[in-house]
């Protein structure tokens, strides 16, 4: 089942989202022959799909008509505020990418990382898609990444949408940001921070963020979503630079898919990390790390992990100390 109905199906998901098959449901049930007119697919191959849209949740079927069902309405259909029709539209991408898995088990890594090999297009998917990623998981994390009404300075590390940045700053108008990532991304994200009507306080730097200078005295650093595409050694090299460009008392978050070694998760908290690092592996060379080796990169500073309510994902809190007094 892992191996067939499972990849089969969403495959099918990919398809049907890229060719608005949800989308034409949104004002009203369908027959089976009118949405197969909306989409160009077979109607009697396209029944299939659709019976097993039911099954899964996203579609009923009542009266000879396939109606959108709560599930396919949040999820599936672009207008809406949860939409992950981005995302789904960036699995196609993966999906393609997949095909060459068996090279990157035999080597450690694929032939060429994903970003040596995106066109144009390739990137605007994959900013939209991580877009989506993000707007799933900024109610869970904002209250506790907002730094306090006296913070001026927050800088994103692999932001490329600029979301967090976009956001933190819209509640906090003292605060500036910076967000660093490669230029094809951040061509995508000023689009969205000139719609917000932030462009003076946001601040997108193409750039090599293993590398390049940190700003100092930084209120709050964010590394989303970047360390599972890096070694252990930069990693380390990483965290500690964004802990020195912190002011005392400033605090880098960390979130991620990490691998969860306890008992107590569920089977699919445990699950979606290693398929993420699986994935991060063919496409960068990179793997899902535990929160264990994450304290491990930060010694001697405080570290804390923060609960959210997803599975799979791991976020934590780590603080830079508070200047001790030498009298």
């Amino acid at each position: 089942m892992d191996a067939f109905a499972g990849v089969l199906f969403g495959r099918a998901l990919v398809i049907a989202v890229r060719r608005a098959l949800f989308d034409g449901l949104a004002s009203g049930p369908m027959s089976e022959n009118q949405i197969a007119s909306h989409t160009g697919l077979n109607s009697r191959a396209l029944r299939l799909f659709l019976d097993a849209c039911v099954v899964a949740g996203y579609l009923s079927h009542r009266n000879g008509a396939y109606h959108l069902a709560a599930e396919g309405r949040k999820w599936l259909l672009k207008d809406s505020p949860d939409s992950l029709v981005n995302l789904i539209a960036y699995f196609e991408t993966l999906h393609a990418r997949w095909g060459h898995l068996e090279t990157s088990l035999e080597h450690g890594a694929p032939a060429h990382p994903y970003y040596e090999v995106f066109n144009e297009e390739d990137w605007r998917v994959y900013v939209l898609g991580m877009r989506d990623l993000a707007r799933l998981l900024l109610p869970h994390v904002i209250e506790k990444i907002l730094p306090g009404s006296a913070a001026r300075n927050m800088l994103d590390l692999g932001g490329s949408h600029g979301l967090y940045a976009i956001e933190c700053c819209r509640r906090r108008p003292g605060l500036r940001a910076r967000v660093v990532d490669f230029e094809p991304a951040l061509a995508h994200a000023s689009t969205f921070v000139r719609e917000s009507g932030l462009s003076g306080r946001i601040e997108l730097h193409a750039g090599n963020f293993l590398s390049d200078p940190l700003p100092p005295n930084q209120d709050v650093v964010l590394m989303f979503n970047i360390i599972h595409g890096l070694s252990p050694a930069e990693n380390r090299t990483l965290v500690a630079r964004a802990l020195e460009a912190l002011r005392p008392g400033g605090k880098l978050f960390v979130l991620d898919q990490m691998r969860d070694e306890g008992s107590s998760s569920s089977s699919l908290a445990r699950f979606i990390p290693l398929m993420v690092g699986l994935n991060l592996l063919n496409e960068i060379g990179g793997t899902a790390y535990s929160i264990a080796e994450v304290k491990s990169w930060c010694e001697g500073h405080s570290v804390r992990q923060v609960k959210v309510r997803l599975p799979g994902v791991a976020f934590v809190e780590i603080q830079r100390p508070h200047q001790t007094s030498n009298s």
